[in-house]
């Protein structure tokens, strides 16, 4: 994680121009929400070729249908996320998706440097034309992100949930690391041809 995902972010965010690298860290952000909450429910996907669509399974059990479900998931039951009752699925159609495939966001999903406050990663703002402003504190953000794998980590060594971080057992979330890393694992050997 810190390799693929923190210390790139990382480089990203020291270059400081400000002039639209926010969309390449909010984006490898959204693959990071991804792979936490993949790992989290100890699942891994799988391309269903009678439905063509990607499920993310655990064994047979089908956890999630789609991706949006996996921000929806997210977004619902990861502190400190679920405080701000960010709608997971808006997130995912109008963040995820419109950075990955428009290069854009869309639906006034507004990317931005921090604020002074660093404790405020999202907010909504409402412009003088009423118009509902969405905004990700892209540093603040990664901060909460990086607080969230840290409890993460904390609660799979402990075997004991740290700060609300998920509603399994430690010995629940430990066996779904297992089982989501074994599979990386196995997919990563080289295939004999």
């Amino acid at each position: 994680i810190k390799t693929r995902y923190i210390n790139p972010i990382k480089s990203i965010l020291e270059i400081g121009d400000n002039l639209g690298e926010g969309f390449a860290v909010v984006n490898l952000q959204c693959s990071l929400i991804e792979t936490i909450e993949s790992f989290i429910n100890g699942c891994k996907s799988e391309y269903n070729t009678t439905i063509r669509k990607t499920q993310w399974k655990k064994g047979a059990t089908i956890i999630f249908n789609s991706n949006k479900e996996i921000f929806i998931s997210f977004f619902n039951n990861r502190t400190p996320f679920k405080e701000l009752n960010i709608d997971g699925g808006l997130f995912y159609q109008d963040v995820r998706c419109g950075l990955l495939h428009e290069t854009q966001t869309k639906s006034n999903w507004k990317i931005r440097c921090n604020t002074a406050n660093d404790n405020i990663f999202y907010d909504e703002i409402t412009t003088s034309y009423g118009i509902v402003e969405k905004i990700i504190y892209r540093e603040n953000f990664q901060k909460a992100l990086e607080k969230l794998i840290s409890d993460y980590k904390s609660s799979i060594v402990s075997r004991t949930i740290v700060d609300g971080f998920c509603n399994f057992s430690g010995e629940v979330l430990r066996d779904n690391f297992r089982e989501k890393f074994n599979h990386i694992c196995t997919e990563s050997k080289p295939q004999q041809q």
